[in-house]
């Protein structure tokens, strides 16, 4: 297959992730909205049922009675809406990376991310993605695949910023070594700086992707693209070929405006993460636990830029909340039961916001006329 084979080829996947989205519906939208909050109920009902559990037991409960005797419930609320209120800033960090002179409001822009963020759990594949790209086109006339590019550009430049941010802190800081109660975490100490390195290069390896998608388009279609037969890996092989291809080209699209961009993307998505650390930082001190804020952020930072390889395994969910935990006591210093205690806080914010996005979901879909922007 000849380099503008290849071209073309990309051109064909792009152009059909723009017909999915174009084929969007309302009515496929409320299926989503209905299957999310379906996902909503079942995720309160899982830790409400694992409390019960737990405090059925004679160590679960006496634990409990001391988190609750010590919580302050002002300090939790205001951790929760810290939480919450960070999510503000990824509407300006995807206003950061549109096209002149399309400049939306930051709050509707806002508004449509949650509602993705709640399709993204309700249904197979990126339809949250889309979705968003879809309702800002339908409300602030953003062409479609300016949406698709921009909006795939921010989301790598916030998983980035936060595995850099791991990297920094755990080359800068010591972290706190596991409490006596955590012991059997001292043996898989070594997995730290595993961890931080990894994380650290895949950091680098999305800055360069966002900025030089060509450089990966070419690698992929010399290693991936010349497969030739229809078995199985050479199938999986261009598909995977494909899919690169189609987000390279998206990605040229946002690189041809220079970095400045990528810059202020990169400003807001720090003042996100920033802003969920701060209210991780206040639910521990409400629970009466004085956590390191160096250990914490690097906890919050690195699992999120490590939940993309957790999302490509069945259960992820489990796996990113085991692994917040596990740092929470190894590299935060937090009690297990502080630490168990934070963790399903976290996991209540996030349905929090998947319920603001059912309420934004609902809000768009009965305001889908199209809008000045």
């Amino acid at each position: 297959m000849t380099d503008s084979d290849g071209q073309m080829e990309y051109r064909s996947h792009q152009e059909v992730t723009l017909s999915e989205a174009e084929r969007l519906d309302p009515e496929r939208i409320r299926q989503g909205l209905r299957r999310g909050l379906w996902s909503v109920g079942i995720g309160l009902a899982v830790i409400v049922l694992a409390a019960v559990a737990i405090r059925g037991t004679e160590w679960g409960d006496e634990e409990i009675q001391a988190l609750i005797q010590q919580a302050d419930p002002g300090m939790l609320a205001l951790s929760l809406l810290t939480i919450c209120g960070a999510f503000c800033f990824m509407g300006p960090r995807w206003r950061a990376l549109m096209p002149p002179p399309h400049q939306p409001p930051a709050f509707g822009l806002t508004a449509i991310i949650c509602s993705g963020l709640l399709l993204n759990y309700a249904m197979p594949g990126p339809l949250g993605e889309v979705a968003a790209a879809w309702f800002a086109q339908r409300r602030y006339k953003v062409p479609l695949s300016d949406g698709l590019a921009s909006g795939v550009a921010a989301r790598m430049m916030g998983l980035a910023t936060a595995a850099l941010m791991a990297l920094v802190i755990w080359l800068l800081v010591d972290l706190p070594q596991p409490t006596e109660k955590a012991e059997i975490l001292r043996t898989t100490e070594w997995l730290i700086p595993i961890a931080a390195l990894s994380i650290g290069a895949g950091g680098l390896a999305l800055f360069w992707l966002a900025w030089k998608p060509h450089w990966w388009r070419r690698l992929s279609h010399r290693l991936l693209g010349g497969w030739a037969g229809d078995g199985r890996l050479a199938t999986i092989a261009r598909r995977i070929d494909g899919g690169v291809g189609t987000l390279a080209e998206a990605l040229e699209r946002v690189a041809r405006r220079g970095i400045v961009p990528y810059l202020r993307a990169a400003g807001w998505s720090i003042c996100a993460h920033s802003g969920v650390i701060l209210g991780i930082y206040i639910a521990a001190s409400g629970l009466g636990a004085e956590a390191n804020l160096a250990g914490l952020s690097f906890t919050y930072v690195a699992t999120t830029a490590g939940a993309v390889a957790l999302f490509a395994l069945p259960g992820s969910q489990v796996g990113w909340d085991f692994m917040f935990f596990s740092l929470l006591i190894a590299a935060a210093g937090l009690p297990a039961p502080v630490a168990a205690a934070v963790a399903v806080l976290v996991r209540v914010q996030q349905l929090t916001m998947m319920l603001l996005g059912a309420a934004a979901l609902g809000w768009l879909l009965r305001n889908a006329a199209p809008t000045s922007s």
